[in-house]
Parts: structure tokens; sequence; C-alpha cells
């Protein structure tokens, strides 16, 4: 018997348009002998289930079922891969699932509420050997002047300001002269009431997606970006404004110490299922720059390049992962 699977989209953050482009994607790869699929649409104001004709049914959310032609139905396994930003970044729906008892793919609640927290994840992994950039964390607050003057006392130019917790590249800002400072706080505090400014690395920016199937975790190869604007912002990411270069053009020895960093960084943070890990490449080291646990699966996104490069089909991988969530 096929098993009755809740795919997530929506979201409660800027990053909706994101989850509606990568539900059309992640319905498609499903495979559809071994499950039956249902796209569920959350947001602040309603949850249901959306189906091929676009019709809506209210989510019941004392155990998450629906009601179709009189039956109730409940999901064997709720999958993510959809969906990002707040509520299953953050860890917030995964406790809810917890309570229910509902069976999902990813990481549990500390490790989805930890990396969504830029601030808190460098904190974390601190003593871990994994190098990551200086940074300071401010919030709403905070009086702009203090802000202005102890980013001035202790951090140094180029800089990037970025919301503590949202994702896609939403509201963030390269900073090059200290004029340009305090304009791109206000931009950053439009999407987050926390912010995290960080030192500039110029080096080259890799990333790597990694999981866990069977017990054993895994690397894939190294997707490098090579923006056409100043950094990888949102125009990079999903409209095409960026060259993606899969696998990147290092050599095999720096291409095993990154995927081997990159291991210990998933291990360490605790992470589930698959994720997606950014980092900058100096000279010879990597610097983490942050941890995606829902990471983007539309047609432009990095993980489905580095799993075709990998000749790992993505049905047949989305399949292991649920297989391995039910068995759970």
């Amino acid at each position: 018997m096929k098993k009755k699977i809740g795919v997530l989209t929506g979201g409660y953050t800027a990053e909706i348009d994101i989850s509606l482009k990568s539900a059309v994607n992640v319905m498609n790869q499903l495979d559809k002998d071994k499950f039956d699929t249902y796209l569920i649409y959350i947001d602040p104001l309603k949850w249901v289930y959306i189906d091929e004709q676009k019709n809506e049914k209210p989510i019941n959310r004392n155990d998450f079922s629906i009601e179709l032609d009189g039956q109730k139905i409940k999901f064997d396994c709720v999958v993510f891969f959809p969906l990002h930003g707040s509520p299953t970044e953050d860890g917030k729906i995964q406790g809810y699932f917890d309570m229910i008892g509902q069976k999902y793919v990813g990481c549990g609640v500390l490790e989805a509420s930890l990396t969504f927290d830029k601030a808190a994840t460098k904190k974390y992994l601190a003593n871990s050997g994994v190098l990551m950039a200086k940074s300071k964390l401010y919030f709403n607050h905070e009086k702009r002047e203090d802000i202005l003057a102890h980013v001035k006392q202790d951090l140094t130019l180029p800089l990037f300001v970025k919301p503590n917790k949202n994702g896609s590249s939403y509201g963030i800002s390269k900073v090059n002269d200290w004029s340009d400072l305090d304009t791109a706080i206000t931009k950053g505090f439009e999407f987050d009431n926390e912010l995290i400014i960080e030192e500039f690395i110029s080096g080259r920016e890799m990333s790597i997606g990694v999981y866990n199937i069977g017990g054993v975790v895994r690397s894939l190869h190294p997707t490098e970006i090579k923006s056409q604007n100043d950094f990888f912002d949102y125009k990079a990411k999903y409209l095409g404004e960026s060259a993606e270069i899969t696998p990147a053009e290092i050599s095999e020895e720096l291409t095993k110490k990154l995927q081997e960093i990159n291991i210990k960084a998933y291990i360490e943070l605790g992470l589930k299922g698959y994720a997606r890990i950014d980092y900058i490449m100096k000279g010879e080291d990597f610097y983490m720059l942050e941890a995606n646990t829902t990471p983007g699966f539309t047609s432009e996104s990095l993980l489905p390049q580095q799993l075709r490069y990998a000749q790992i089909e993505v049905k047949g991988f989305f399949t292991q992962l649920i297989e391995e969530a039910l068995d759970r």
C-alpha cells in the first residue's frame, strides 16, 4: 500500500515565494508508485491541503489531518523539502509534530532552531575547529548610534550586514564605506529584529550538500558560485545572475578537505536528513558562512546540481530520506 506523504510549502517569512517554486519541483520528483502525495500550504492565516484543481481543504491542527470525501486522511510522513524559513528552519513545526507523534523528514527542533540563528551557530561551533568570520550581533531595540560606534570599533571594512534569522539573501547588504552602514542596518531590520554584522572574507564562495542515510554521513562535491553582483544575493541565487560551477574547479586534495569539514560541521550541529552548508575559500582554508537545513529545491538550486554530478537520482534520494524517516 502506498504511503501518504504531506509536502509542506508556504511559510511565515519572506522566503514564501521560494517555497512555492520549490514545491512544484519536489512534487514532480516524488515517486508516485510508492507515495500518494498531498501538497500542504501553510501561512500565518491558514493551513490547507491544495488539490490539483487548486481547491483548498482545511488542515485539522489537532492531529494534522484532512477530510476528503468523508474520509479522514492522516499522513505517514511529512516532508519539508519545499518549505523554507519559519516555521520549518527555526524548528517550530518540528516541535508541533513531535507533540502529536507525526513522523517527518529532516532535523529536529534543537538543530533547526540553532542553525536558523546565525549568531548561535557561530557560538556553538566556536571550539569545533570549523573556521568562521569575525562578527557581532545587534538588536533592533539598541540605539542606532551605539550600534554604529561599536561596529566601527570592533570590526573592519568591508562588512556584511545580515538578518540573523532569515534566508535566501533577503535584507543582506555588503558595506564598503562607513557612510553606507546606517542604510544597510535599516534594510536588515526590515526582515528581522536581530542583525549579524560580519567581516568580509575575500575568497571563492563554495556551497556543498551533505546528508545522512543509513547512519552514514556523506558529503557531495562543492559548487563554486561566481556572482555577477557584489555577492551571492537574491538575484544571483534565483534570477540567474551568477555562474555556478559543479564541481568546483579546485584540487582533489582541497575538495576532500572541504568535504571532511562539511561532514564535521553536519555532525557537530547534530543535523539529520540533508543540508547545504556555505563556505568561503581563502587560500587553502575554508570559512563556514551558514548551514541551510531546508535548502532550495527549485530548478535553479544548488543541491540538485550536486546530486546530478554524483549521479544520484533525485527521486531515489527523496525516497531514501522518506523511508528512513518512516523507519526512525
